[in-house]
């Protein structure tokens, strides 16, 4: 799956905080982040990486839980305490313990990943975290058709026709709208849509996108469609088209 580098509001280089005691583990990832545009800062202690950031402004956060010297809790609560700093952070860990997820949320922590850590899964979350946080910066409008969204006013048109739609449907709308021809979970729309810790149900996301459908007069008229798939999610896709644009999920 392709990735446009991420820019922050002011159109700069987004830059991530990266604390990881493992060398090899640090070495892939870095890789992973440079390649997409990124600037890395990174460090193998806590102590280190607490230092750092004093001098490195950064615009998100990715931090492991078991270090040398101090756990990432620890860490965490330094950069949201000491450094007085709200800038997002992922923890990255090989603790997959559902305590420790609580633990890591309710200390402040925005994500949570389990390793081994995946390319794709890992650039999706630091995409949606910087999107949630406000760090980079939208399109003003989105078009499909007949279809306009405005992000700016959050206003939505079809033919022109203003459409009024709840604060959830928009937002799923909007995803879905920036994501044409790609392979959307159930999961993946949850966390997007309804937050990091939504417990609802999947049902939930199949009563909205239904409603969508009918709002936007989402069908062959238009030629999009929106296609559930089987035991994943869906994905808005062009008719006429025999092949997806992007036929890869984003992972769950």
């Amino acid at each position: 799956m392709d990735y446009n580098p991420l820019k922050t509001k002011k159109g700069n280089t987004l830059r991530i905080g990266y604390l990881e005691d493992e060398q090899s583990q640090a070495e892939l990832v870095k890789s992973w982040l440079a390649g997409e545009g990124f600037a890395v800062t990174h460090a193998s202690t806590g102590r280190d990486f607490i230092h750092l950031l004093n001098d490195n402004p950064v615009d998100l956060l990715i931090l492991d839980w078991q270090l040398p010297d101090m756990e990432g809790l620890d860490v965490l609560a330094s950069i949201r305490g000491q450094l007085n700093s709200n800038v997002p952070v992922l923890f990255a860990t090989q603790r997959d313990a559902e305590i420790d997820i609580v633990k890591a949320l309710h200390a402040g922590a925005d994500d949570y990943l389990i390793k081994p850590l995946r390319k794709a899964e890992l650039l999706a979350r630091l995409n949606a975290l910087a999107r949630r946080a406000g760090v980079t910066k939208e399109d003003s409008c989105l078009t499909l058709g007949p279809i306009s969204l405005d992000s700016a006013s959050q206003l939505v048109t079809v033919n022109g026709d203003l459409v009024k739609l709840t604060p959830k449907d928009y937002q799923l709308a909007y995803c879905m709208l920036k994501n044409v021809g790609k392979l959307l979970s159930r999961d993946y729309l949850l966390r997007e849509v309804w937050g990091i810790d939504a417990t609802l149900n999947t049902r939930t996301v199949d009563v909205h996108i239904s409603r969508i459908r009918r709002s936007l007069n989402i069908g062959p008229e238009i030629g999009y469609c929106i296609k559930t798939v089987y035991q994943h999610g869906y994905r808005l896709e062009k008719l006429e088209s025999l092949v997806p644009v992007d036929s890869q999920p984003i992972p769950s």
